[in-house]
Parts: structure tokens; C-alpha cells; sequence
């Protein structure tokens, strides 16, 4: 009777369990996304706030004006920066897609003729890699990629406008959130009774810290493969080898991408062209970042956030299966703060 009524106990909590993990990645999935133009605006007023406070304490300027003030200069600030980043940027992508069969065409298919040719010499009259086929179908592919690229670049024009909306209301939002925050952070909290309230600001204490120490976390991984990137170019007697280097490091934060996207065709087009000894070496530093990634990713991480390695690498997987790059920051965060919330007593519920 008693193991009968442990197990109906344990049925009732892990279904519960579930039903709430249900709920929150339904929330995170599909709720989320609507009111994502005012999470923004919260989170901008959230970490202007230290600012407009030392401003309005410490300098004594009215808190209406230098909301304003401090709002203006942020948006001025990325505006040009992304406006100066982003003209670059579309116009090298643009250079690239628009000449790249061309590239391809009198640069690329050249010497991979001379290549096959040079092979083919050695079994006469036997087309072993059937290269006419191959040559059609990789110019074929690269004309192909142009013009998805091409529809890829029409089809974000027809988003703009709906973007534009989304961007406006970001900005409203968040002059509200900079303008009310004391007043809205006391309204949603004078909702909960006092012992959620003391969790809630638990809640924000452990994410606040937890992602500093992210970013600590990664910038230290960022740091690391630079100086790998830096060196190895720098022995491969690169040109520009220190801005390539930091380029590549900002690449391989994301998970998408990461330095094979660079480092990988970089070393084709370099084996195609004969330069083999390039080639070779940039498969090697490939190779050794990638190890050293694997290798240190986990720890580092786990270290910094305080987490088990195993776990910090469960977390960022899972997260980036279910969400993309905001779930592989976003789970480590998140078990960061059960397991600070754990630590202080907050919750309780692994032994």
C-alpha cells in the first residue's frame, strides 16, 4: 500500500514536472515572440538604468531629462554603428554574390582543370572523376547559390517594412519601461506576496550575475582562439594577419558558423590554387582550435557559471537544438539560476 501510494506520489510530480516544462517552452516558442518588442525595450531600459541612476543621484539632473538624454545617445550610438557596419557588410555580401560566378568561372574552374588534367595524364582515356559533369554541376551550384542569395536578399526588402514596425515599437517601449521603471517594477511586484517577491529578486540577482560571468566565459574562449588563429596565420606569413585573426574569433562565437565556415573554404580555394603548403596549414589550425574548443568550451564555461562540466555541455546542446543561439546561452543561464536558487534554500528539490 505504502510503495503503491510513493509511486501514485511520484506519477503525480513528474507529471507535473512535465506539464510546467511543457508550458514554459510553449511560452518560450510561440508566446515569447509576440511580445518580443517589449522584452527588448525592458531589457534596454534594464541596463541603462545604472547610468540614468548615477546621473540623476550623483550629477542631481531632473530623472524625466536624463532618461531622455541617456535613451537619445544610445540609440544615436547604434544606429551608427550598425548603420556603418551593416552598409559594409551588404555591400561586400552584394560584391561577393554578384561576382562569384565569374570567380568561379575564371579564377576557380582553371586550375582545378590543370588539377585533373595532371591526374587524368597519369590513367589516359579514362575520365576517373568524371570532371565535365562535375565542372557543370559545381558551376551550376555556384549559379544556383547566387540566386538564392539574390531571392534571399529581395525577400528581407519585403520583410522590411514589417521590421520597421517592430523597430518602432522597440523604441517606444522602451522610452516607457526608462520613463515608469521604478513604477512598473513596483507594480509587478506588489502582485506576489512577500515571500515571492524576496524569490523574484533572487531570481534576478543569480541571472544578473550568472550572465556576466557568461560573457567572462566567452570572451576568454574568444581570447583563446584568437591567439591560436593569430599565431597560426602570423606562421603561414598571412597579410593582415591580426585583423583577419579577430574577424575569425567574432565568427566562431556563433554556433552556426564557427572558424570552419572561414578556414574550411579558405583552405580549398588555397589547395585548388597550389598552394598546398596554405592548405595544409590551415587545416592544422582548423583542426587544433576546434580541439581546443571542444576541450575548453565545457569547462570553461561550467567554471565560470559554476556548473558541472557535463552539465554545461547537456545545457548548451539541448539549448541549441530546441532555440538556436539563444538557447545555447540561455539553458547554462538557466541552470545557473535553479541551481544558485538551490544553493540559498530558495528551492529545494534534489537531495
Amino acid at each position: 500500500m505504502i510503495s503503491t501510494e510513493k509511486q501514485r506520489a511520484f506519477i503525480i510530480k513528474f507529471t507535473y514536472f512535465i506539464l510546467i516544462a511543457a508550458l514554459i517552452f510553449a511560452s518560450f516558442k510561440f508566446i515569447l515572440p509576440l511580445f518580443m518588442p517589449f522584452v527588448i525595450g525592458f531589457f534596454i531600459a534594464f541596463i541603462l538604468r545604472p547610468a540614468i541612476n548615477f546621473l540623476t543621484d550623483k550629477i542631481k539632473i531632473n530623472p524625466a531629462l536624463t532618461s531622455t538624454l541617456v535613451l537619445l545617445l544610445f540609440y544615436a550610438i547604434t544606429i551608427a554603428a550598425l548603420t556603418s557596419f551593416g552598409a559594409k557588410l551588404f555591400s561586400k555580401i552584394s560584391e561577393m554574390v554578384l561576382t562569384l560566378p565569374d570567380v568561379y568561372k575564371y579564377s576557380i574552374e582553371p586550375n582545378l582543370d590543370t588539377f585533373f588534367s595532371k591526374v587524368e595524364s597519369l590513367a589516359p582515356n579514362v575520365d576517373i572523376f568524371g570532371w565535365d559533369n562535375l565542372s557543370q554541376s559545381i558551376m551550376s551550384l555556384v549559379a544556383s547559390f547566387s540566386s538564392n542569395a539574390l531571392n534571399f536578399v529581395t525577400s528581407a526588402a519585403t520583410r522590411a517594412p514589417a521590421f520597421m514596425i517592430k523597430l518602432i515599437i522597440t523604441i517606444i517601449a522602451s522610452f516607457f519601461f526608462t520613463f515608469d521603471y521604478k513604477k512598473i517594477i513596483n507594480f509587478v511586484l506588489n502582485q506576489f506576496s512577500e515571500k515571492n517577491r524576496e524569490f523574484i529578486l533572487n531570481v534576478k540577482k543569480s541571472s544578473i550575475v550568472a550572465v556576466f560571468k557568461l560573457i567572462k566565459a566567452y570572451a576568454i574562449l574568444l581570447s583563446v582562439t584568437f591567439i591560436e588563429l593569430w599565431i597560426g596565420l602570423t606562421i603561414l606569413k598571412v597579410d593582415a594577419a591580426f585583423p583577419i585573426a579577430i574577424l575569425i574569433a567574432l565568427v566562431d562565437i556563433l554556433p552556426i558558423l564557427g572558424t570552419g565556415s572561414i578556414i574550411i573554404p579558405w583552405a580549398i580555394i588555397s589547395l585548388i590554387n597550389g598552394n598546398s603548403s596554405m592548405a595544409i596549414g590551415l587545416f592544422i589550425i582548423y583542426t587544433v582550435i576546434t580541439i581546443v574548443r571542444q576541450v575548453l568550451e565545457p569547462k570553461v564555461v561550467g567554471s565560470q557559471i559554476g556548473l558541472y562540466p557535463l552539465i554545461t555541455l547537456m545545457c548548451m546542446f539541448i539549448g541549441a537544438q530546441l532555440f538556436g543561439i539563444v538557447g545555447l546561452f540561455g539553458f547554462p543561464i538557466a541552470a545557473t539560476i535553479i541551481k544558485n536558487l538551490h544553493d540559498t534554500g530558495a528551492i529545494k528539490f534534489i537531495k
